[in-house]
């Protein structure tokens, strides 16, 4: 493997975990790491962190390390493996937070209760969603109809129904995040 300007023996004083070859690597590497990371995940406190935790993962896991192979490339990988669990913890969140909104659509249709505010709150939001997406999200949240079934039931595609939930979802989100984050 080309090592890229990198010596074979910097590579090796890394295998061995040598923490001076290790704190030159962080020191050379860390802005350029964190900007890589940074292009993931628009977010710079994220990257860093995301960069932090890669350097941890390279030296708790220096036997893994062949240094054959350029330890530059080898960690942005890692950085780059990082940054795609990150992004798939967001997407599992998201899917989560979308389960919370529907909890809150199906338990407040339901009249009374110590939530008064949080009810009469999620209907306003529910009232100022877009006529088709609010029929949707209905259909499928209170009603458990698959997608499958309202677009048949609409005479639409069933990408058409994943668009409107997916709107209507966004607009709740947001309009719904004082429950959703305490704000």
């Amino acid at each position: 493997m080309a090592n890229d300007g990198v010596s074979d023996d910097f590579n090796a004083r890394i295998k061995r975990g040598d923490i001076d070859a290790f704190h030159t690597l962080y020191t050379e590497s860390f802005n350029r790491l964190r900007i890589y990371a940074q292009q993931f995940v628009y977010d710079y406190q994220e990257a860093e962190d995301i960069v932090q935790d890669s350097f941890y993962a390279l030296w708790s896991n220096l036997r893994f390390y062949n240094p054959k192979y350029n330890i530059h490339n080898y960690l942005m990988q890692i950085v780059k493996n990082n940054c795609y669990n990150y992004l798939h913890s967001l997407k599992i969140h998201d899917e989560h937070r979308d389960k919370i909104v529907e909890a809150l659509i199906f338990s407040g249709m339901s009249d009374g209760g110590p939530d008064d505010d949080v009810t009469l709150r999620l209907r306003r939001a529910l009232a100022e969603l877009p006529e088709r997406g609010r029929a949707i999200l209905l259909e499928h949240v209170l009603h458990g109809k698959k997608i499958k079934v309202i677009a048949e039931e609409m005479n639409v595609a069933e990408s058409t129904v994943k668009t409107h939930l997916k709107r209507v979802m966004q607009i709740l989100r947001s309009r719904l995040c004082f429950i959703l984050f305490g704000l």
